[in-house]
């Protein structure tokens, strides 16, 4: 029993004095005045979270194996937005593909863009659903290993509508609920100029 207790002891005295595993090799150069560029403006501190959240989630249900290549790491590759809505304590969050920045095309995906609810602890309890009419397994990245498609028919040309007979008396038009509205990115923050 002394044996026991002895042994829990060291175990409970000896686990404080590992060593943290260290994330970053190298000096840290702090910034002055004219080295220092914001990146984004300042925010609350929970939306910083529900930011890091949606790109969590968007690498963890990346169906693109390839998503990611010639990038450091994944989010080296993705931009985010955030806003508020009428759901009161959840952020929206828009992540969106900025792959120009890991080399390659920067659009990978046609139109792809995520938009998750997220909480201001950064936990995703939705993803907005995908527009009805749309199918992504149209906008899959091309295979870095496959060669280019061949030469792909044009569409047919779509005839206008055709317009209203003057002569016809003119029905009152039914009402047609609007779509929900996308949230609009934010613009870039100004690059502060160097000196």
């Amino acid at each position: 029993m002394i044996k026991a207790l002895t042994l829990a002891g060291w175990a409970a005295l000896l686990h404080g004095c590992a060593a943290p595993a260290v994330v970053w090799k190298g000096e840290v150069t702090w910034p002055d005045e004219h080295s220092a560029r914001t990146v984004a403006e300042s925010m609350e501190a929970g939306a910083a979270l529900a930011a890091a959240g949606a790109i969590r989630e968007v690498v963890r249900t990346n169906p693109f194996p390839d998503l990611f290549a010639g990038c450091s790491s994944p989010e080296q590759g993705l931009d985010v937005s955030v806003f508020t809505g009428p759901t009161s304590d959840l952020y929206f969050v828009v992540v969106d593909q900025r792959f120009h920045r890991c080399g390659g095309p920067s659009g990978r995906v046609l139109d792809w863009w995520e938009v998750y609810a997220v909480t201001p602890q950064g936990v995703v309890v939705a993803k907005a659903p995908t527009p009805a009419g749309e199918d992504l397994s149209d906008s899959a990245p091309p295979d870095a290993g496959s060669p280019p498609d061949q030469e792909v028919a044009p569409l047919a040309p779509i005839a206008p509508p055709a317009s209203p007979s003057p002569s016809a008396p003119e029905a009152p038009a039914s009402p047609v609920p609007p779509s929900p509205p996308h949230p609009a990115p934010v613009p870039p923050a100004p690059v502060q100029p160097r000196q």
